[in-house]
């Protein structure tokens, strides 16, 4: 499969949405054309180097507005990880500059087996990776699912509040990417997740619930109205 490449300092799930502003020219070629042709993207994310050119207009007009010199930006090649997610747009404004607003939806993950355009923006020849259930238990899931109720009865309990929170998705293989996009960690560990097989991801999701039950009644109280270890967007 051919499939343009985003890279970002992010990390999408499949079933997870990401809201986008489009605004290097390269960027608008990619997405015009998605839009014409109704293919999706990828989203991977940064290895290392930067998600914006400073050789594009638009980052040229910004430099000069905050009085940036070029020797300041330190230019390296962008090199993402090779796992990442389809994302296929499902609404879309643009602006008379060019530029684009846009929410994707994560599909499937993908593996990027190599590069095929560099220019103007990367093109990888990528193969679909499939969800490898093979290690899970019914045990696990139903865990999961009994940690997640016993954090809301924790915060309930310790702040005195009942709180509206969301129904968990049946399907395994959605509960675990429906967490792991929630749970405020680093792209690091996302980006493990993302690499992880159900079970895995099932497991370590659990952990982390475990961790912030553990926490709860010493920093219950001080979160109220603050964030949470997720984020439910």
């Amino acid at each position: 499969m051919k499939l343009p490449l985003f890279p970002l300092h992010t990390v999408l799930f499949p079933g997870a949405p990401i809201s986008l502003h489009i605004f290097e020219e390269r960027y608008r070629l990619m997405i015009g054309q998605c839009l014409a042709q109704q293919q999706p993207f990828g989203v991977v994310l940064l290895r290392s180097g930067s998600e914006v050119s400073p050789d594009d207009p638009f980052i040229r007009s910004l430099r000069r507005q905050l009085n940036v010199e070029e020797d300041d930006i330190v230019r390296e090649a962008v090199v993402p990880f090779e796992i990442g997610t389809i994302a296929r747009i499902t609404e879309s404004q643009q602006f008379d500059d060019g530029r684009y607003l846009l929410i994707a939806q994560g599909q499937r993950r993908f593996r990027v087996q190599y590069i095929i355009q560099h220019q103007p923006y990367l093109v990888a020849s990528v193969s679909q990776l499939a969800e490898d259930t093979s290690t899970l238990s019914g045990a696990e899931i139903t865990r999961l699912r009994q940690t997640y109720e016993q954090y809301w009865q924790t915060m309930t309990r310790v702040t005195g509040r009942e709180y509206d929170y969301e129904e968990l998705p049946v399907d395994a293989v959605e509960l675990s990417y429906w967490l792991a996009h929630r749970f405020h960690v680093d792209n690091q560990r996302k980006q493990r997740w993302l690499e992880s097989d159900v079970a895995t991801r099932l497991r370590e999701v659990t952990g982390m619930l475990n961790v912030e039950i553990a926490l709860l009644p010493r920093t219950a109280r001080r979160r109220a109205g603050d964030a949470w270890p997720w984020s439910w967007n």
